[in-house]
């Protein structure tokens, strides 16, 4: 008889290995898959599903409507049984009259910190889409299973905004049509031109002042030449379906007033001369930039942002729109040595050694200075690694654009904005071949057309066929699938390891908001009094009566309260407080106001900025995450006592008092 157990032990072991993987999808209320893209109307379905499978934890929002209609959808994750706002403690005052909306009740939510993500601000770059359904889907799934998770969505509210450019997206993979700008391209195609599987290809066709040959290794890649390039080989003209030989939008598929969503935001919208710099009229203009912005007004909790874009591989935080001096050192810091520091190790790349080793920042400063380094670079001490960075071009001194959606959020609103660009297939392939030598562009898509017939069987490629052009004559219809041809990775395996990835970093992110408690609070009876018709102020344990409002029996009490932030970051950057709109933390003892006088104290104070608990020497200095209040009231009878501690966007806390 054979011995069977060497292969009992492998199936075991397969077994095994497997079981993360069976368990994890048994957790899945609402199964998602990642072989394909889910485009508008799979991503739609998908928010719908999940809110309607968990209630208890997730709330659909509809912000706005895209150019043509189409519904703009937050999800909501948060544990909506818990949390709690200052306007369940303290009642509106000033109510409006009859039949005049008054301002609406506080979710629960909304007294939570806030952590934001979007994709798809460019419809073509649907890639963030899938990311953040990656994450909608962790969130859910490992609520109530994975205690990390599970303390996350108990404590901060996640907004996800999957597609922020409904109709882009809708056209670049429904309709096949690559569509960046925020309106429509109408999709009808030239009569007789094939769509094969509904997605459009190329048309190359031989012309002696073509811009493209064939590649040498692999005749199904176009190459396109250098300026100047006299190479005696066959040239060819290629030309997208829906363009025609001058690089213009057939008839019938140019766009309608359609422009760059992320120029369109308020902050740097206009030229230094006063002229418009950014895109549309005037900032949100567009219609899905005013209901994110109207979105963002609402919702002053939110602290953290992310904006999923395609492609490079690579973050962008704040700012673009102005230099390195326009920000915060102190927020610098933050952003680069906890941040981009985390991220640069889940990207699996080098760490600069002055986020390493920051006490020798003053030597690295040094260094970069002999080394001629740019100004900027020289001001921190470092160069930004690649996957980590500023838009905005230090070695030029210029700008790289004008109203843009990450530095509004950050210079405006005061939230910790970044902006990543996902996909490097070099990075996000492991074991791609990559030819070395001659024209790296050439060099990664002959690999990525060698991987495509590997994996994908060839789904992903249309191989060249003879095809009469109605237009420019014989000639050959084939290359990428437009929806895998330029800046999104390929679904499957490399698109998991980008939502791996980033799901990683956007945990450690949220991990950072703060945390706030009310660490101590107490009331003690100090002296009480019958008193008629006084009040009593108190200097030290003395007491003094004067005439006032009070009558009857009077205690004069002494309430303590201690609040601490445990989190990371503090309760606003460092100038977030000042900002229009937002304010310093607060803190209310709420009680009985018509049996209470205050006699030392009103009835909120301000407590300012709670710092962090991050602390990096000569960097970021121990922030004061401690605050301690004190009052003197007078009551009458028992009333209740308790303190609410209200931070726009480190959240609210509540605790009552026993008075001993």
């Amino acid at each position: 008889m054979k011995n069977h157990r060497p292969v009992l032990m492998s199936m075991l072991t397969l077994l095994l290995a497997l079981l993360p993987l069976i368990s994890a999808s048994a957790k899945q209320k609402v199964p998602i898959t990642f072989d394909k893209y889910h485009g508008y109307g799979g991503t739609v379905d998908y928010l719908k599903k999940v809110a309607a499978a968990h209630p208890d934890i997730t709330e659909l929002m509809e912000i706005g409507k895209s150019t043509l209609g189409r519904p703009m959808y937050v999800l909501v994750i948060s544990n909506m049984k818990n949390g709690t706002t200052i306007d369940k403690h303290v009642k509106l005052e000033n109510v409006r009259s009859e039949n005049v909306n008054n301002v609406p009740p506080m979710k629960s939510y909304q007294g939570k910190p806030g952590h934001f993500m979007s994709g798809s601000t460019h419809g073509n770059e649907y890639t963030g889409t899938e990311v953040c359904l990656y994450i909608i889907d962790k969130l859910v799934s490992g609520y109530g299973d994975d205690p990390g998770i599970t303390e996350l969505v108990d404590r901060v509210a996640f907004y996800v905004l999957p597609i922020d450019n409904p109709d882009g997206v809708y056209n670049s993979i429904e309709m096949g049509i690559p569509q960046r700008a925020n309106s429509n391209y109408r999709t009808k195609n030239i009569e007789g031109t094939p769509v094969p599987d509904g997605l459009s290809t190329q048309f190359r066709y031989k012309h002696p002042e073509g811009e493209y040959v064939t590649d040498e290794n692999d005749s199904r890649l176009m190459v396109r030449l250098r300026p100047n390039d006299s190479t005696a080989r066959e040239r060819y003209k290629v030309v997208n379906e829906y363009y025609d030989n001058a690089g213009n939008r057939r008839k019938g598929q140019e766009p309608a007033d359609g422009f760059d969503m992320n120029r369109n935001y308020p902050e740097g919208w206009w030229k230094d001369d006063g002229t418009p710099g950014g895109t549309g009229y005037y900032p949100t203009s567009a219609p899905e930039v005013h209901a994110r912005v109207e979105f963002f007004m609402n919702h002053r909790n939110i602290l953290n942002a992310q904006s999923f874009h395609t492609s490079g591989g690579f973050t962008y935080r704040a700012m673009g729109t102005a230099p390195h001096t326009s920000m915060s050192e102190l927020d610098v810091a933050y952003f680069d040595f906890v941040m981009g520091k985390k991220y640069v190790e889940i990207r699996g790349e080098k760490v600069p050694d002055a986020w390493l080793y920051p006490e020798k920042i003053a030597q690295y400063k040094a260094e970069l200075k002999d080394k001629g380094a740019n100004k900027y670079a020289q001001m921190r001490g470092y160069d930004f690694p690649y996957d980590w960075k500023v838009s905005y071009n230090e070695n030029a001194d210029t700008r790289y654009g004008y109203g843009m959606d990450s530095d509004w959020l950050y210079a405006q609103l005061g939230i910790w904005a970044v902006t990543t660009e996902l996909w490097n297939a070099r990075k996000d392939i492991p074991g791609l071949v990559i030819p070395q030598g001659g024209n790296p562009v050439t060099s990664q898509q002959l690999a990525l057309l060698k991987y495509q017939d590997t994996k994908y069987n060839g789904a992903l490629f249309v191989n060249w066929k003879p095809f009469k052009h109605p237009e420019f004559g014989n000639g050959e219809i084939g290359g990428w699938k437009t929806i895998y041809a330029s800046n999104n990775a390929f679904p499957g395996e490399p698109l998991l390891k980008v939502c791996e990835d980033h799901w990683k970093f956007e945990r450690f992110r949220a991990e950072l908001l703060p945390k706030l408690a009310i660490t101590e609070a107490s009331g003690r009876v100090i002296n009480s009094s019958d008193v008629k018709d006084a009040t009593a102020s108190i200097s030290g344990n003395s007491v003094t009566i004067t005439k006032g409002k009070s009558s009857g029996k009077y205690r004069i009490i002494e309430v303590k309260a201690v609040i601490e932030n445990s989190g990371a970051l503090p309760t606003h950057t460092a100038r977030g407080a000042t900002y229009p709109g937002n304010r310093e933390d607060v803190v209310w003892l709420v009680t009985d106001r018509k049996n209470v006088d205050f006699i030392e104290g009103a009835t909120w104070r301000r407590i300012g900025v709670l710092g962090g608990t991050t602390s990096i020497p000569g960097i970021i200095p121990r922030g004061n995450n401690r605050a301690e209040v004190r009052w003197l009231i007078g009551v009458k009878g028992d009333v209740p006592l308790k303190i609410v501690v209200s931070s726009q966007k480190g959240g609210t806390v509540v605790k009552e008092i026993t008075v001993k």
